[in-house]
């Protein structure tokens, strides 16, 4: 009976320790399963959102990428694909996926230069620098680094640096045909007529790749026009380009214009096909009714548009078009009607803004105030609403109302850079050196690494004579780190004649070759110079060069100080 007793004791004890195994390892198994079907989701998502990507159906392939993130937000291929969707539909937030793309993997270099092409895309242009300059020198001598590179001396108009860049990219990737279109659009900007011969001996060949063709050819056409070339050239290139299947409506729209210059009889015929093909498509409808608008057939576009029924001209974004056609053909009270009766959500700021602009121009200056004030107040909610405004306000020369909005939105993370930029130019233009010291006092807090704002920066204030001890440092820390600049020795030697120092000004710009002294910008600053140090004979030379530059009050007050001296 013992025996017994123990066998079924352990029996019983075998049972008990087998099932708590078998238990073990089935919860394990389950475990195991379910981790590898949820990694098996994943890869599936991931796969049918690359597809959608590649079939054009964002909305489809962001869903797809956006439920794989959220199974496993270390999933970089997920991630990657919501920020290559983000960048399709032009969302800001595509940089920030990009980081995070890059977080989850460091070392892939063309995970870091698709965060550089993203954030050139918004002008982001310190987050651009700064993953450029954390990439190993590996990765700095691909050709993908040196198009990235190119594009950001491009936007910081830096035109040998671009050239350097591009160039490079060619030679590392001989075949591939966007980096010689890229380098033949930088030399086309040349002075070199060697370069620019080149150039249009690229472009020409680049009209035989269907890849490129396009853009070649509307190159040569803008390039023909801006430089007067044979205008039947121009024509028949234009012809061409508006027949390539790929070709946009603004293509078709450069043929019509070549056409309108040529007082071409075909004119009439061509741009009433363009008016049929265009009425069902209020974007197209759009564009058309605006190139009416600014080529002296702003009152035949009005025309056009009583024979559309009003659904067309009600949908987005053809109403803004309309309005511009009334303001082109100065038919206020025409414009006063339209924007009074039409509704242009979600845009009704801008409506507002267009009937302020008609009761100004006949003169009804309260009810004109409180549209426009009306129209800030709508616009105020969202930064994108504030700049669609400032651009509206620029084409219509409001300067003040201008200046007011792009001070606005130079306080948005969003806006901050562009509103800046606008504000530097619109001061430049109007000769306001107070109003460009304090632009670039801004500029150079959002984009702390351009050099050549920091320049400009130090030259501004040298010549209001503010802030000297930081403009002098900036001067000479940029002239030591690129000696061979004529705008940063410049500048660097007129903080030296500043303070006293003639005879180091002009040991600094005779570095210069006799090419860099004779720019304009730079010749008056070498002509006060040599005025200052008795040199007479040459300073007259240079000081000649000043009245072939676009010169700031101080400037020209330093001009006429020297030529006082030379009597």
């Amino acid at each position: 009976m013992e025996i017994q007793s123990a066998k079924r004791e352990r029996t019983f004890i075998k049972l008990v320790v087998g099932g708590l195994v078998g238990l073990v390892l089935f919860v394990a198994l389950a475990i195991a399963g379910v981790r590898f079907f949820h990694r098996w989701q994943e890869r599936h998502l991931v796969r049918v959102a690359a597809a959608y990507l590649s079939g054009g159906d964002m909305k489809a392939a962001a869903l797809s990428a956006r439920r794989a993130f959220q199974m496993n937000p270390a999933n970089a291929d997920a991630a990657r694909l919501i920020a290559q969707i983000s960048d399709r539909v032009g969302d800001r937030a595509a940089v920030d996926w990009w980081r995070q793309v890059v977080e989850l993997q460091p070392h892939n270099t063309e995970d870091a230069l698709g965060l550089v092409r993203s954030a050139l895309r918004v002008n982001d242009l310190v987050t651009a620098e700064k993953t450029l300059a954390s990439l190993d020198e590996a990765a700095k001598e691909t050709a993908g680094y040196h198009a990235a590179s190119g594009r950001l001396a491009e936007i910081k108009k830096n035109s040998a640096e671009a050239e350097r860049h591009w160039a490079k990219a060619n030679e590392i990737a001989p075949d591939n045909t966007a980096y010689q279109f890229q380098l033949a659009l930088i030399r086309l900007g040349s002075k070199d007529p060697t370069k620019r011969e080149a150039a249009q001996q690229t472009l020409e060949r680049l009209r035989a790749d269907p890849k490129q063709r396009t853009s070649a050819t509307r190159t040569l056409i803008l390039d023909g026009v801006a430089h007067h070339a044979e205008v039947k050239r121009m024509q028949l290139l234009a012809s061409e380009l508006q027949n390539y299947p790929e070709a946009t409506l603004t293509d078709r729209l450069l043929y019509l214009e070549i056409l309108r210059q040529l007082h071409d009889p075909g004119f009439d015929k061509y741009l009433q096909k363009l008016e049929k093909e265009a009425a069902s498509n209020p974007t197209d409808l759009a564009s058309l009714l605006s190139w009416m608008s600014g080529n002296e057939t702003a009152a035949a576009g009005i025309e056009f548009s009583k024979t559309l029924p009003p659904e067309s001209l009600g949908k987005w974004p053809v109403p803004p078009a309309l309005a511009a056609l009334y303001s082109s053909s100065k038919d206020w009270s025409g414009l006063e009607q339209m924007t009074k009766t039409t509704d242009w959500q979600p845009y009704d700021f801008l409506r507002r803004a267009f009937l302020a602009r008609a009761l100004r121009e006949q003169d009804k200056k309260f009810p004109s105030e409180q549209e426009w004030i009306a129209a800030q107040k709508e616009a105020s909610a969202q930064t994108q609403s504030l700049l669609m405004l400032a651009r509206t306000t620029v084409v219509w020369g409001w300067e003040n109302e201008t200046v007011d909005l792009l001070w606005i939105l130079a306080k948005s993370d969003e806006t901050k850079l562009e509103a800046l930029q606008t504000l530097y130019q619109h001061y430049l233009k109007q000769g306001d050196t107070s109003g460009l010291y304090r632009t670039l006092i801004r500029l150079v807090e959002v984009v702390p690494n351009d050099l050549i704002l920091q320049n400009n920066l130090a030259q501004v204030s040298l010549l209001l004579g503010v802030d000297l001890e930081r403009a002098r440092k900036i001067a000479a820390d940029l002239a030591g780190k690129e000696p061979s600049s004529a705008s940063y020795t410049s500048t660097y030697a007129f903080s030296l004649y500043a303070k006293g120092d003639v005879k180091g000004a002009l040991q600094a710009l005779d570095k210069l070759t006799p090419d860099q002294l004779r720019d304009p910008s730079l010749a008056i600053y070498y002509g006060v110079v040599l005025a200052a140090a008795g040199q007479k004979e040459k300073a007259h030379e240079y000081l000649r060069r000043a009245s072939e530059a676009k010169l700031l009050p101080e400037e020209k007050a330093l001009v006429v100080k020297a030529e006082s001296t030379l009597k």
